[in-house]
């Protein structure tokens, strides 16, 4: 049998816990604030003096939140920890380290679990955080990676979903729809015209290969957002939640929705839907008062990454938040909360 052959069954447990952590970076398995890694019952890690500890988890289950034959192992490694990193980017907070459950058949190849562990080593060493360990086990049903990943404050502070302010606008980083978009792209049939589009590799690579917005993150916290979350949900799934927590209500402007270009030429009857309740773009949504508006669009710009106002807070009028949306003829009406639930479907 050749290497290229090897299952895990065929090594076990331990000797995968060895490939797997040799696939990692070197910066990624050890760190100077990390004093027990890899290979002990437990990771030790010591925050800075004074500041607090963000904890995030999130799980990924095969058939659910990736199909094997629509990614690449790297990518779903990549993807794995990106979305922990943008929930830590979304409270301001810097990423410090990761451990990771993996959930396996046993039939799978070490080559494809070490491309796997390559995507998330990138991610992590780009992100300046270490892999501190985490556990194997058995699942006879299907693929399931379980990460949590833990970051700390900046100067003790955090960016939440309760802050929003009567006059603050509403912004977004990047663009809206471009994940739902590859997603959707990748479900049709091979051929399709659009799956051969110019475009549709950016798109399926948005969908795939997320980007946590963590400098930005560090911007809005800075420069005087007033709360923020990432949009892991779609915009009508999430800005709700900042809306229920601040205690307000907002409108928001279909005009003034960063879009892609691509997204609205393959997809023209179907982009205002992607962008509003698609979901898993993992950009950041806040809101900011105006006097703090040119500071973060400014530096936001200047790390490559803009921000687009697509809307106001205003007061809540009654006992629950209310959510408006000016459509493209201008005309004001209300914008019904909407987003995937495990269980209960849209």
């Amino acid at each position: 049998m050749t290497d290229a052959d090897l299952t895990v069954r065929d090594i076990g447990e331990f000797g995968l816990i060895d490939r797997l952590s040799a696939a990692l970076p070197p910066d990624v398995r050890t760190a100077s604030d990390v004093h027990v890694g890899i290979g002990d019952d437990a990771a030790v890690w010591r925050p800075d003096a004074g500041e607090d500890v963000v904890i995030t988890t999130d799980s990924l289950v095969e058939g659910i939140h990736f199909r094997l034959d629509w990614t690449d192992w790297e990518s779903l490694g990549h993807k794995i920890l990106a979305v922990n990193v943008s929930d830590l980017a979304a409270m301001g907070a810097a990423p410090k380290l990761a451990v990771l459950t993996l959930g396996l058949r046993g039939d799978e190849l070490v080559r494809d679990l070490e491309a796997l562990y390559r995507g998330l080593g990138d991610l992590a060493r780009r992100s300046s955080m270490t892999l501190a360990g985490g556990d194997i086990v058995r699942s006879p049903h299907g693929l399931t990676f379980h990460v949590t990943a833990l970051g700390q404050t900046r100067q003790q502070r955090t960016l939440m979903r309760s802050g929003a302010y009567s006059g603050d606008l509403i912004g977004v980083t990047g663009t809206i729809g471009a994940s739902a978009a590859g997603l959707r792209l990748l479900a049709l049939e091979d051929d399709d015209a659009r799956r051969t589009a110019a475009t549709a590799d950016l798109l399926i690579a948005a969908h795939l290969r997320p980007e946590p917005r963590v400098a930005l993150g560090e911007v809005l916290l800075e420069r005087g957002a007033t709360s923020a979350m990432d949009l892991s949900d779609g915009l009508a799934g999430d800005l709700p939640k900042i809306l229920t927590a601040s205690g307000v209500s907002a409108w928001i402007d279909e005009r003034r929705l960063p879009v892609a270009a691509a997204v609205r030429a393959l997809f023209p009857n179907e982009w205002r839907e992607l962008a509003l309740r698609g979901g898993e773009d993992y950009e950041l949504l806040f809101t900011a008062p105006p006097r703090a508006w040119d500071a973060i669009a400014s530096e936001a710009s200047a790390i490559g990454g803009p921000v687009t106002a697509i809307g106001e807070i205003l007061l809540r009028a009654g006992t629950a938040s209310t959510l408006e949306i000016i459509d493209a003829q201008g005309a004001r009406r209300p914008l019904l909360p909407g987003a995937f639930d495990h269980f209960g479907g849209a």
